[in-house]
Parts: structure tokens; C-alpha cells; sequence
């Protein structure tokens, strides 16, 4: 006698319409609270290391939600259940990265168009591997690597559909796997003219993101993050930009020591600053170098270069025609969810051929012609989602004004609160505002800035940032050890963010302060 299973068919998904309705409506109705909550939260919360794995259970459950009463009503109840955990065990566990008074590292960008691209992403859920395996994934990417191009005014070298161009792009998740994908390619066109792979070189500016570093661990080019023998850690000027003379004398140096440049990586808008390292002197520099020694110039504009979208702020991206490659990130400062990276190539031949293995079950007669763009053969992973979907979102919602009025008022916002650490006794400038992000110090003879930061970060209205930067020398500090600075950053860009936000972080701040130099 066969006993019947009240196991579910493995291919029922929860996708019949009452249940998908009994799951939205709740998850819904959460989203909404939690957004509107974010005014009245404290941006973080005092959590004890292993509190919220204590709440969830050691093991997983024999039976799922999907064995309770399948009525409309008890599956709603059942996922009204599970809201109510991420209400209660994962929500006093965040940092609210979407908060208007997170003001630290940089934004975290969010739009309900950026939520709604994530959802049908999520429910189209498809594998763009290969243009075969989902064309409208890859089509619709191209274009949207196309309309981006357009937004920053870049040149035709790194789009699609201009004629002639061997360029284009495709969404990575994040600056640093852009950086990984550029240093291979690079990499590649070093040992396709018969360079010694361990004969290659890497410069990058000592205020650059350590992403770079990383990625040369990673492909192979440093043993540690100490190990120096083929990564040039670039030395700064006095505005902390990479200093050409420098680079230049250390490209030189490993010329004659029988080394092979191989890349160099400027950064426009820095973490710790916004320092912009001089890209067109840099790429005019490179160019006068023999081809055998010349380097694959790539740059990380990934917050700043948003900006451009302004035209008042297309400067910052000044020479982006000298460059081999280029990253800008729509989800730190566009409005769009995380991670959506824009990485753009001026000779995706060289890219492909550093990425390409095609076995047979990857192989199809439109791969085969080479009509068509395989994305798999642009970064590290096979699989890929449908991140184009939300960028697409995204830009039909705000459109280019809406972008731009976006930017102009973080950067307004951001004058605001520079106004305040002008004017304040006891605060001084760091550094010039760039765009959206302002750096400053407690001007005593002590070493205090980093008390500062904790004190205000302990109150939990706000947050904001610290880094450490080095400073301009003075005649009795020792040869030997460059002076740096702790300073605190307050990076304005959340979607929600007023003026109101602000004067809570001014008085935030001012309020710590003066209980400090009392």
C-alpha cells in the first residue's frame, strides 16, 4: 500500500497567484513602514558580537511555511510571521545605510524605480551568460552601457553603437571587480607580445581605493598587501593626487631594472578625500612611452565621476579619452540598488581574450560568429543576473534632469555643512569640499578628531566617517616620518537626506565639541 506525501511538488515554486499575493502583501506593507521609520531611528544600534545569530535557530526547519494551511489566510499569516523576524531579530542588527543622516563612507543609493528593477530582475531571474541564453539580457545591458556613455559625455571609443568602435561595457557588481577584470586584460596584452608575466608592473596613488591592491593580489601580481616587488604605491602632492613626477621616475626606474609597466590606475574622487589624480597629465605622460613599455591606463571614478552627469561637473572626468578603462558606480550616487557598477573598455578584444574559455556546452552558432557580445567573457564569474534591468528602471523614472537635480542638491546640501566647519571655532577644513563630501579636524594641539567622531557616532543620530591622511611637513618633523592626520568625512548622498538631516549632524557635532574642549 503506498502512502501518499504531503511533500509539495519540487516544482511548485510559491508562484501561483494566492500565494504570491499572500507574500507581497505583507512584505509590502513592511517595506513602506520601514522606509517611512527611517527619520525617527538612530542610524545604528549598540549590538553584542553573536546576538542575532542567538535568535535564529541552530538548525533549519523539518517543515517550511509551505506545509502550514495553504488558505489564503494562513499562508498570509505565515509570511505576516516571518516579517515580523526581520522586524524584531534583523533590523536592530543594521546600520541603516538608507537613513537621511548617514552620512559615512559613501552613499549606498536607493530608489523605489532601483526596488522595483530588483524585482522583476528577481522574478524574471534569468542567466545572461551568453547572449543565446537570455538576448534581451545582454541587448538591454549594451544599451544601457550606451545611455550611460551618453549621460557622462564619454567618448564614442567606449560605446557600442558608434561606428567603428571596438570599445563597450557591461555591469560589474562593484569597482573592484572592474579593477580585477582591467589588470587581467592588461595583463594579457603584456604576454601576447612576449612579456614574462612575472615581469609586470602595477602603479597606483597611495590615497587609492585598496580594491587595487587586492586585485593585484588576487591576478597574482603581490604575495601581501606589504609585498612591493611589482606594486608602486605612488607618493602625493600636497592636494593628496597622485604625483606625476613620481610615477613618472618610478615608471622609468623598472625599465631599467628589466620590468615591464603594465598598469597604471589614477582615481577620480578618492575615499578618503576626493582627490583627483591629474588623469590627463597622467595619460599624455603614458602616451610619449614606447608601446612595448606603455601601460593599460585605467580610471576609478566610481562616486565622483556620477557627477558628471551635470554639466558643471564634467570636468572631473578631463582626459577620460587617454584612458584603456573606466568604472563609475550609479548605486553609490544615481539612485540605483546595490551593486551595479559601469565598467567601459576601449578595446573589448583585449578584455575577451583575457576572460575567454569556451567549453563545448557553452558553445552555440551565435557565439560561433562573432555577431553577437557573450558577457561571460567580461569578468570573473560565468552566471550573471539582469543588473540592467534596475539601471533601466532608474533612468526611464528621473531622466537626465532628474539625475542632475539629484546631484545639485547632495552638493548643495554638502556647501551647507562646509559653511559650518568654516565658521565653527575649534573645526577646521582638512581639505577643499569635493562635491558631496566634506573632510575636516578638531584644530587643537591635540590629536583629537578620532574622539570626536566616536563621540558623535555613540549618540546614534548620525554617522559619520574617519581616515587617516598624511599632511604637509613641517621643519622639525623627522625626515623619516611623514605626519598624518586623523580626520572625520561626512559624505552627503542619502536619497532622502534634507536640510533639516544636516543641521541635526551640525548640532550633532557641535554639541560633542564643545563638551570636549571645555
Amino acid at each position: 500500500m503506498t502512502t501518499q506525501s504531503n511533500t509539495p511538488s519540487p516544482n511548485h515554486a510559491g508562484f501561483d497567484e494566492q500565494s504570491f499575493l499572500s507574500a507581497i502583501d505583507p512584505m509590502a506593507k513592511w517595506a513602506v513602514e520601514y522606509m517611512d521609520s527611517l527619520n525617527e531611528r538612530d542610524v545604528t544600534a549598540p549590538i553584542k558580537a553573536g546576538s542575532i545569530r542567538e535568535q535564529i535557530p541552530q538548525a533549519p526547519p523539518e517543515q517550511g511555511m509551505i506545509h502550514q494551511p495553504t488558505a489564503a489566510d494562513g499562508m498570509k499569516q505565515s509570511w505576516e510571521s516571518l516579517t515580523q523576524e526581520v522586524q524584531t531579530i534583523i533590523e536592530p542588527g543594521l546600520m541603516h545605510w538608507q537613513s537621511p543622516r548617514f552620512f559615512g563612507y559613501f552613499p549606498c543609493g536607493s530608489s523605489l524605480p532601483g526596488v522595483m528593477g530588483e524585482f522583476v530582475c528577481a522574478v524574471l531571474n534569468v542567466n545572461g551568460m551568453l547572449w543565446s541564453s537570455s538576448p534581451a539580457a545582454t541587448e538591454l545591458e549594451m544599451r544601457m552601457m550606451d545611455w550611460c556613455a551618453q549621460l557622462f559625455r564619454l567618448p564614442d571609443q567606449f560605446r557600442f553603437d558608434c561606428e567603428g568602435s571596438i570599445g563597450g561595457g557591461c555591469i560589474q557588481g562593484t569597482a573592484s571587480e572592474a579593477v580585477l577584470s582591467a589588470i587581467v586584460a592588461a595583463r594579457k596584452l603584456k604576454t601576447r607580445q612576449g612579456i614574462d608575466r612575472s615581469k609586470v608592473t602595477l602603479y597606483t596613488s597611495d590615497q587609492a581605493h585598496s580594491s587595487i591592491v587586492k586585485a593585484a593580489m588576487v591576478a597574482g601580481l603581490a604575495d601581501s598587501p606589504e609585498d612591493d616587488s611589482r606594486v608602486r604605491l605612488i607618493g602625493v602632492d600636497e592636494n593628496l593626487a597622485m604625483d606625476l613626477d613620481a610615477l613618472k621616475d618610478a615608471i622609468e626606474q623598472d625599465i631599467r631594472d628589466g620590468l615591464t609597466p603594465c598598469f597604471v590606475s589614477v582615481t577620480l574622487g578618492t575615499t578618503s578625500t576626493g582627490a583627483r589624480d591629474p588623469l590627463r597629465e597622467v595619460g599624455e605622460m603614458l602616451k610619449a612611452i614606447p608601446q612595448a613599455n606603455r601601460p593599460w591606463l585605467h580610471v576609478d571614478a566610481a562616486w565622483a565621476g556620477a557627477a558628471s552627469v551635470c554639466p558643471e561637473h564634467r570636468a572631473i572626468l578631463d582626459g577620460v579619452e587617454l584612458a584603456d578603462s573606466l568604472c563609475i558606480n550609479p548605486h553609490k550616487w544615481l539612485l540605483t540598488n546595490f551593486d551595479c557598477d559601469l565598467f567601459w573598455v576601449r578595446d573589448r578584444r583585449a578584455l575577451v581574450d583575457s576572460m575567454s574559455i569556451t567549453p563545448a556546452y557553452l558553445r552555440d552558432e551565435q557565439s560561433e560568429s562573432g555577431e553577437v557580445i557573450d558577457y561571460r567573457d567580461w569578468h570573473v564569474p560565468l552566471g550573471r543576473r539582469m543588473r540592467a534591468m534596475k539601471l533601466w528602471f532608474v533612468i526611464r523614472y528621473f531622466g537626465i534632469e532628474g539625475l542632475c537635480s539629484h546631484i545639485r542638491r547632495h552638493v548643495e546640501l554638502t556647501e551647507h555643512f562646509e559653511a559650518f566647519v568654516v565658521d565653527e571655532p575649534g573645526l577646521a577644513m582638512a581639505c577643499d569640499r569635493v562635491l558631496g563630501l566634506v573632510c575636516f579636524y578638531v584644530d587643537t594641539d591635540e590629536d583629537v578628531t578620532r574622539e570626536l567622531i566616536d563621540r558623535v557616532n555613540a549618540r546614534r543620530r548620525v554617522m559619520i566617517s574617519h581616515t587617516i591622511v598624511p599632511v604637509k611637513r613641517h621643519d622639525h618633523d623627522p625626515i623619516d616620518e611623514p605626519r598624518k592626520r586623523t580626520i572625520a568625512r561626512v559624505a552627503v548622498g542619502s536619497a532622502s537626506v534634507t536640510k533639516d538631516d544636516v543641521e541635526v549632524l551640525i548640532n550633532e557635532v557641535r554639541d560633542e565639541l564643545q563638551e570636549m574642549l571645555k
